[in-house]
């Protein structure tokens, strides 16, 4: 009897240290707009803060996600149907933009980099209808750069019975299907070098990711002066007294290749960048 008591007890410790130790922030769930927070772009009207922490390596890191759930959602249901059914509902004269309810929402989070893992605050991340939630990176990244993270989820939906307006019989019963997975968020995570881990010159300042997606990051020994130049050898940006690092973002130079220009007290080197 003991041993059986023990085993419940151990189950139930597990299933509750599995979910996040994590807390949806009111200041979003106030906003009762459906989406992933912080958010990466600006909300018109909102002063919420942008885009999640940074990290260094080696160094334990943590950031809340939070989520609020929608709770229904307008589209055009055909392109989830059998033909046969598009067909039945296009002679009886049934609009297919429907109203519909959603079940549940499941999240998941990709390009973490290594060292940072994440967990929900609900099984499985899997969250019913209206229901607030959070997610929580955390974990000790052991690599530098800058990673592009993307939360994505996949909205399980009711589609309600279909019926012929005149005849009455049933075109399709009452269903719940998952629509196609797609990323709701997409973030810049950077990752800081850490200078008690890496000892590195002048000559061999970290460009990293390169080629990079999304942004990437520029890491410096020295307070440096920096241009960027395209291939034609237009500048293109220039920054006075950087210490430590440089973020070089795609929405602000777009895609090509570059050329990075570092000036410090008494060198000057050239990187190449490729951004896609």
């Amino acid at each position: 009897m003991k041993r059986l008591v023990l085993f419940f007890v151990c189950c139930i410790f597990f299933i509750h240290t599995s979910k996040s130790q994590c807390s949806p922030d009111f200041i979003y769930t106030s906003l009762s707009i459906p989406g992933v927070y912080p958010p990466a772009i600006s909300i018109p009207g909102s002063p919420v803060p942008l885009g999640i922490s940074e990290g260094q390596v080696g160094v334990a890191y943590d950031q809340t996600l939070t989520l609020v759930v929608l709770e229904d959602t307008t589209l055009d249901i055909s392109p989830l149907l059998d033909p046969a059914v598009v067909s039945a509902m296009n002679l009886a004269g049934i609009n297919p933009v429907m109203s519909l309810d959603v079940n549940h929402v499941i999240y998941q989070v990709e390009g973490l980099p290594n060292g940072v893992s994440y967990t929900c605050d609900q099984n499985n991340c899997q969250y019913n209808s209206g229901i607030d939630g959070c997610i929580l990176l955390s974990g000790n990244p052991i690599q530098a750069g800058v990673f592009p993270v993307s939360v994505k989820m996949t909205i399980n939906v009711q589609i309600p019975a279909i019926t012929d307006p005149i005849f009455g019989t049933v075109i399709m019963p009452a269903t719940a299907l998952d629509l196609p997975t797609f990323s709701v968020v997409d973030y810049d995570m950077v990752i800081n070098i850490a200078s008690n881990v890496v000892n590195y010159n002048s000559e061999k300042d970290i460009l990293f990711p390169n080629p990079a997606y999304s942004a990437s990051a520029l890491f410096l020994e020295e307070k440096s002066d920096i241009i960027i130049y395209n291939v034609l050898g237009e500048e293109i940006c220039k920054y006075y007294d950087v210490i430590d690092q440089l973020i070089i973002l795609k929405s602000e130079l777009g895609s090509g290749i570059f050329y990075i220009t570092i000036y410090t007290s008494n060198k000057k080197t050239t990187r190449k960048l490729i951004i896609k």
